[in-house]
């Protein structure tokens, strides 16, 4: 693989990026990091953007510090998404080849780290790509080609986790794309001396935290994403590959607790990519037509259990292990553990729930996985 130096990173001095100076700097315009960290509003200063960390939710927008909220139509919001995902992150729009090396650390409550790992991507097409998952847990390189999807070694599909890790740096709007039937708006959250701009997207008739993108105020860097579940994330180190922003330090927070903690090794364009480099060895396994298992597809549509007068009062949980199809429609559910008496109602509403179909190279799969109903 031959490669060319087409990264600058740049650094940042207020709000500005600067790449280049016309004279020496001055003390008064000497470049400078701005961090952003989940944590207490305190640690706000010139050089840290201190967002709080979110432990509970409320049905209506409510966000600490000054800000400045306004509901724009949906049609100027997916524009304006459309624009900031083009110029952040590599996926899917890139033009031009890529190489990437991601090292990643994964922590639990008590702030043990208790996995790590390594993913490396070579891409040069939607179906023309290279990528290997090196960790403790998983250890595979998927190659793909018009031919279909090959994998080396093990044969599990990447977790949540393990995709996380990667789409916070190569497509950090994943989650974003996969939002229906949301109240969308346009906000400047202040924190200390610092504003960014953000984008939020609410759920309608719902109890649910806001998702939010947010970036420099005067720039297109995305700097902070509130996601799905509790997963807050502050992206630093920004710096540019084919004039999209990459952040090399990714700290992602769950609960206000330290979940992943990711680190761009490696990023390079590359000008011409050895087609022996994408070609999947004799022995990888031709994944095209399998069913996917062991991943989380998104639902769009649930609908709630009518539980037995009997146990309506008690506290259960029902596993369920399901069937997706190529349509997101739940083709089977078989009830697994919990009280024999709530089986009945949990397969029942299971089979109306609704998904987003799940994309391998993308065309649908069809998906096996499970899911928990709880009675509280």
């Amino acid at each position: 693989m031959r490669k060319v130096d087409l990264v600058q990173f740049a650094f940042v001095y207020g709000w500005l990026t600067l790449t280049a100076y016309a004279q020496s700097p001055t003390a008064e315009n000497q470049p400078r990091e701005i961090r952003v960290v989940v944590g207490s509003p305190e640690r706000s200063s010139d050089k840290v953007i201190a967002v709080p960390p979110d432990t509970s939710w409320t049905g209506t927008i409510a966000f600490r510090g000054s800000n400045r909220a306004e509901e724009v139509a949906p049609g100027s919001v997916a524009e304006s998404m459309r624009t900031v995902s083009a110029l952040n992150g590599l996926d899917p729009t890139t033009p031009q080849p890529w190489h990437i090396v991601i090292a990643y650390d994964q922590f639990d409550e008590d702030g043990d780290n208790v996995h790590s790992g390594v993913i490396e991507e070579l891409w040069a097409g939607p179906k023309k790509y290279r990528i290997s998952y090196k960790s403790d847990t998983l250890n595979q390189t998927d190659f793909a080609t018009e031919q279909g999807l090959f994998r080396l070694g093990d044969q599990r599909w990447p977790n949540r986790v393990e995709m996380q890790a990667r789409n916070e740096v190569v497509n950090p709007f994943a989650f974003a794309a996969t939002l229906q039937d949301v109240k969308v708006s346009s906000m400047e959250r202040t924190f200390g001396p610092h504003v960014l701009h953000c984008i939020v997207f609410e759920r309608s008739g719902v109890i649910s935290a806001p998702t939010q993108y947010c970036f420099d105020r005067d720039g297109t860097e995305l700097r902070y994403a509130r996601g799905e579940g509790w997963f807050q994330t502050a992206y630093n180190g920004i710096g540019q590959i084919e004039g999209r922003n990459v952040a090399r330090q990714v700290e992602v927070t769950d609960g206000g607790h330290r979940f992943l903690s990711i680190q761009v090794r490696t990023i390079e364009a590359i000008v011409h990519v050895d087609e022996r480099e994408l070609a999947p060895p004799a022995d990888a396994v031709n994944l095209t037509g399998q069913r996917v298992t062991g991943v989380n597809p998104r639902p769009v549509q649930n609908v709630f259990p009518e539980w037995p007068s009997s146990i309506r009062l008690q506290h259960f949980s029902i596993a369920l292990q399901i069937v997706i199809g190529k349509d997101g429609r739940v083709v089977s559910a078989q009830a697994l553990s919990g009280p024999p008496e709530a089986f009945k109602a949990a397969e029942a509403a299971v089979r109306k729930w609704r998904y987003q179909p799940y994309l391998v190279l993308g065309e649908p799969a069809e998906v096996e996985t499970k899911v928990q109903l709880t009675n509280q």
